[in-house]
């Protein structure tokens, strides 16, 4: 039975990184079903709050994960708070590390053209025992969908990451999942883009101290727009929690 928080209507599981990685684990050696992982964090779950087809993708996830303090500094407001984040990239990089000696084959499909192919070969030096099946760049048209979805069948994936960016990743599984054979996909964001080496993490240091987006800011300059996504996040927190309530 899983444990859920609700967050601006949002399911968010109630779950330790230990207990994400198991559940990813159940999930991606199940064929029966192909499963949804998402990876929720504050600017995601501000769209949803306006965006009603994202908000209902979010909710019909097998698994959602809380990527970001903001999603933690929410859950406390509403008075259930989470025992910590569990970050997209860092729930990735705990599988590869779990899941290198293991039966589990990946397929990586975002990025720009180039990108996944670096942070493939990256990851092949990290984790020489890590089985990936296969991979291609995010830039698809209708023909080259149906032949990655095809290729994706065919190699029989256990696990599927899928980095597109938010609506569109999100939009592209709830549209194409159905016809995959995998055991689970996960949305990953911009994590091929760190894992080709394109884009730097912040120091330990300023992820503990949740100040990771400003490190983020002061790589990239031109997503101060987005950053505001996550006081108006708050903002809608609060307000749901004391105001729209009553």
């Amino acid at each position: 039975m899983r444990k859920l928080i609700k967050i601006l209507e949002v399911n968010i599981d109630r779950l330790n990184m230990k207990q994400a990685v198991e559940r990813v684990r159940e999930l991606s050696t199940d064929h029966s079903q192909s499963s949804l992982v998402v990876t929720p964090n504050s600017e995601m779950l501000a769209l949803a709050a306006e965006d009603r087809d994202l908000a209902r993708i979010l909710n019909s996830a097998d698994l959602a994960t809380a990527d970001g303090i903001g999603v933690v500094i929410a859950s406390k407001i509403m008075g259930e708070p989470l025992e910590e984040r569990v970050a997209g990239f860092d729930l990735i990089s705990s599988l590869f590390k779990e899941l290198a000696a293991e039966d589990i084959n990946f397929y990586f499909l975002g990025g720009k053209p180039g990108v996944v192919d670096r942070a493939v070969a990256n990851l092949k030096n990290d984790y020489p025992e890590l089985t990936i099946s296969g991979y291609h760049h995010g830039y698809l048209d209708r023909e080259n969908q149906q032949q990655v979805i095809a290729e994706i069948n065919q190699k029989n994936i256990d696990l599927l990451l899928v980095g597109m960016g938010v609506p569109l990743q999100e939009k592209f599984l709830d549209n194409n999942l159905k016809k995959l054979n995998v055991g689970a996909a996960i949305t990953v964001g911009g994590s091929f883009d760190v894992l080709a080496g394109e884009v730097e993490r912040a120091p330990l240091w300023m992820q503990k101290a949740a100040l990771e987006w400003f490190y983020r800011l002061l790589q990239e300059p031109s997503r101060f727009g987005r950053m505001l996504a996550l006081p108006k996040f708050i903002y809608l927190v609060i307000k749901a929690k004391f105001f729209d309530s009553k």
